[in-house]
């Protein structure tokens, strides 16, 4: 190596690395010195909430013994809930006490545990000070109530599986769709009482300042989505009123169509003509609405036009053969029987009128009907020689011998026919 090589060499050293060593040295000196210190204030603390001059090895023995008890007898309860006891409440027909079971077997081997740690640990209770003798049965205490939450939390489950069933028996898919909604309010309201409840009266943790935040949140947040809650409160109202399902044919506020689907914030329904329309629930709640399926018959009226040659025996027949159509036809009822009457003369044809109605909401079964009653009375009236009218003009020609014009000249205030006229000339 040359000189020079070895001048730049030991310029590195004294220039860089003796420097970063100086100071990783001096870093060490003071993360020792942090640990010290750590390590005396811990031991102060430790000082301050145990009382170490009363320390007897017994009292630990005893609690690991206590703690490994209670670890055993939570999974023996558990093994005892899951197996056995499961095994013969499977035999049974419903499903409740199946999922009864299952809800309460966590729960109660976490309540066993929170029970046997505070039991395994009062030998240890000489050793801690007051605040931590608190704080221990603070966490013991909050743990147990924090297992009878969860269990109840977890029974939702079985009246989720209840509502479920009731809702299976419509065919409202709003049911379906109320019952998960209430399924998750419950939860989230479980949780969050649970929570309140053990940390302000169990911990004395200070919630209020965090329930006053969520009040304006809430607010603001109800205030941006006013639409969407009166959509919701617009789906409860079909959902207890009821004016419609799923299926049925609608009229509302101008859309004629079938229900499709019932939502949280629409419903859609398909027109005729095959279009799909939503509609917020909250227009559906202000609007009137039709339901077509709803009604109990159909009602069918028809104004049959014959002509103005017509005998009146035919005309008796005509109401005669509408009757033997109508009168006691597939979808009757004695309190509804056809109205059948000869109602007027009408410009160029004399009106018979015919109202009848059709107990059976399906439309197409009674278009089927109607037409089937409309092939029969052409026949029938064809083989009768009942003659239908259609709107028709006479004109009488002048030279028609048999509607001679008359004329009229007025000559001095005396009218002279034309005869008189064609007598002086």
């Amino acid at each position: 190596m040359s000189p020079f090589r070895i001048r730049i060499c030991l310029f590195s050293v004294f220039v860089f690395i003796l420097p970063s060593l100086l100071f990783a040295s001096s870093a060490l000196n003071e993360i020792a010195a942090y640990a010290d210190d750590s390590i005396d204030k811990l031991v102060r603390r430790a000082y301050e909430y145990f009382n170490l001059e009363e320390f007897e090895s017994w009292r630990v023995a005893f609690f690991v013994l206590g703690l490994v008890a209670t670890i055993l007898v939570a999974k023996l309860l558990a093994w005892f809930i899951g197996k056995k006891l499961a095994g013969f409440i499977r035999r049974t027909e419903t499903l409740v006490d199946d999922l009864v079971l299952e809800a309460l077997g966590r729960p109660a081997a976490l309540a066993v545990l929170s029970a046997g740690l505070y039991l395994s640990a009062i030998p240890l209770f000489l050793l801690f000070s007051d605040n931590a003798r608190l704080v221990f049965g603070r966490i013991c205490l909050a743990s147990f109530a924090s297992s009878i939450a969860w269990a109840i939390y977890r029974l939702v489950a079985v009246l989720d599986h209840v509502l479920h069933r009731l809702a299976q028996r419509s065919d409202n898919s709003l049911d379906d769709m109320i019952v998960a909604a209430i399924r998750r309010t419950l939860k989230v309201a479980i949780f969050l009482l649970s929570a309140m409840f053990i940390g302000q009266n169990i911990l004395h943790l200070n919630i209020t300042a965090l329930l006053a935040g969520a009040g304006v949140a809430g607010l603001a947040i109800a205030f941006a989505a006013q639409d969407t809650i009166a959509n919701f409160f617009g789906s409860v109202m079909i959902l207890l009123d009821r004016p419609f399902k799923l299926g049925d044919r609608v009229m509302i506020s101008g859309t004629d169509g079938i229900v499709e689907n019932i939502g949280f914030r629409s419903t859609k329904i398909r027109t005729l003509g095959g279009h799909l329309v939503t509609v917020p629930n909250k227009k559906i709640a202000d609007s009137e609405i039709e339901n077509i399926s709803g009604r109990p018959h159909i009602k069918h009226s028809i104004n049959l036009t014959v002509t103005y040659d017509t005998s009146p025996e035919k005309v008796e027949r005509a109401v005669a053969i509408l009757h033997e159509i109508f009168d006691g036809h597939e979808c009757s009822e004695q309190d509804f029987p056809p109205r059948i009457y000869f109602v007027s003369f009408g410009d160029w044809a004399l009106n018979i009128s015919a109202t009848c109605w059709y107990h059976s909401p399906d439309y197409w079964k009674f278009q089927e009907w109607v037409h089937r009653s409309n092939i029969e009375i052409l026949r029938r009236f064809n083989k009768e020689g009942i003659e239908f009218a259609f709107p028709t003009n006479t004109t009488f020609m002048a030279g028609d011998p048999r509607r001679r014009p008359e004329l009229a000249v007025f000559n001095a205030g005396i009218p002279k026919t034309e005869a008189s006229i064609g007598g002086n000339s």
